[in-house]
């Protein structure tokens, strides 16, 4: 964690953290099977990056036998806030109108996406943020 805001994950990391929300409470097996279909990795590789999240407090874990069970610490969606937001701050003053023309820019969108960026363009026009604050 950067300061009070914001989330510095490597890709190993993001990687169990996006497993980890996705199948709730884990143990370090679980992630370590899950990331073998894509890449070779040493079940101790996961489990020291698992206890390393849980030292920065991004997981909680407790005894279950003689193993942990995981858990993430906080939800997706609040990570995600304060990342976005920290990432923003970084890279855009804070200003969130360049960093989404960034995001926007960056990758070809499909008409459903388009589509749906307008009904959230026609909901903030509206006074609805969506809880998006």
């Amino acid at each position: 964690m950067t300061g009070t805001t914001g989330f510095d994950l490597g890709p190993l990391e993001a990687d169990i953290m996006r497993l980890v929300w996705e199948k709730g409470e884990v143990q370090v097996d679980d992630i370590h099977q899950a990331l073998l279909r894509d890449r070779e990795i040493a079940y101790t590789t996961v489990m020291t990056v698992m206890s390393r999240l849980a030292a920065k407090g991004l997981l909680t874990r407790r005894k279950h036998g003689r193993a942990y069970l995981y858990r993430a610490a906080l939800p997706r969606e609040e990570m995600a806030e304060s990342t976005l937001h920290e990432w923003s701050r970084r890279f855009f003053g804070g200003r969130i109108l360049p960093a989404v023309s960034f995001l926007l820019g960056s990758e070809r969108l499909t008409p459903e996406e388009v589509a749906e960026l307008r009904r959230l363009v026609e909901r903030l026009e509206k006074g609805d943020d969506g809880g998006w604050t």
